[in-house]
């Protein structure tokens, strides 16, 4: 994608001396530019939807006192971007400090606290039915890979019928969606930030903690110390996470396979094969 870091920069009053580009596709565009006012993160997007959704969900988050990045400033020419406060740090992991993993889980509590607008309203009518359709393409994608197990997809449709009255009363918290680890960016023994708040909607607290587990199950534990779920929600959320885990595993592997290296997905087939998937 064409985006000149420096003339947007300009734009808002701040000037340019270089970038190291993070993410250059087709349609989609992100580089951490050193600016006279410091690092700022630039980021840009052919589907102008995508950049408001980040900015509306940095506005939300933050109205809420909750840790988000400064939106700096944001514009629909030459495409749509975004330019936001840069903050140090490394993303979350089961080897962060015990405390800063507790810190991710509380923030994920209040998130979710917060409610998302009524129940699920998404391009099927119901949460289950989401659940039931994602299912049936995670399983035939998997099965065109050959790497999939017949036994476990029937265990996962097992799963779906038996809890269909659990997956029913989902859909109502509000979620980060894309809350993958590296997205809470930790500073000493707290999280500094939450980072790429696009994808913010009504849905699951439970699929945000298995988003959590799709590559490092062994942040899971560290996180949930910190959320500090009540006796029904530990119920729900041992019932409900290894299956949207599962899911997000699938959907993760798809990804590497369609856009970045398929070697990188062999890790996520290790654990399908390792890990209960219900």
């Amino acid at each position: 994608m064409r985006v000149d870091p420096a003339a947007v920069t300009a734009a808002h009053g701040r000037r340019a001396s270089s970038w190291a580009v993070l993410v250059d596709r087709p349609t989609r565009f992100v580089a951490k530019v050193e600016t006279d006012d410091g690092p700022v993160l630039l980021k840009a997007a052919a589907d102008h939807d995508i950049i408001a959704r980040e900015v509306a969900g940095v506005a939300r988050l933050g109205a809420l006192g909750l840790p988000v990045p400064e939106l700096l400033g944001s514009g629909e020419a030459p495409v749509a971007y975004a330019m936001l406060r840069w903050t140090d740090g490394a993303g979350l992991t089961s080897a962060s400090p015990a405390r800063a993993q507790a810190d991710a889980g509380r923030l994920l509590r209040r998130v979710h606290a917060a409610g998302g607008d009524g129940p699920y309203a998404g391009t099927v009518p119901t949460w289950p039915e989401w659940m039931a359709g994602w299912l049936n393409h995670a399983a035939a994608w998997w099965k065109s890979t050959g790497r999939a197990d017949p036994a476990t997809i029937a265990r996962l449709w097992s799963w779906l019928a038996q809890e269909a009255e659990l997956l029913s009363t989902r859909g109502r918290d509000l979620m980060l969606f894309d809350g993958r680890p590296e997205h809470f960016i930790v500073d000493g023994d707290r999280i500094a930030v939450m980072i790429d708040l696009s994808e913010i909607r009504a849905g699951d607290a439970a699929m945000d903690l298995g988003v959590l587990a799709v590559d490092d199950p062994g942040l899971l534990p560290g996180v949930l110390a910190g959320y500090a779920p009540t006796d029904a929600e530990r119920a729900a959320f041992a019932a409900l996470v290894p299956f949207y885990t599962t899911l997000r595993r699938l959907a993760r592997a798809e990804w590497f396979h369609a856009n970045g290296d398929p070697a990188d997905a062999e890790p996520i087939f290790a654990l399908l094969a390792a890990e209960p998937p219900v």
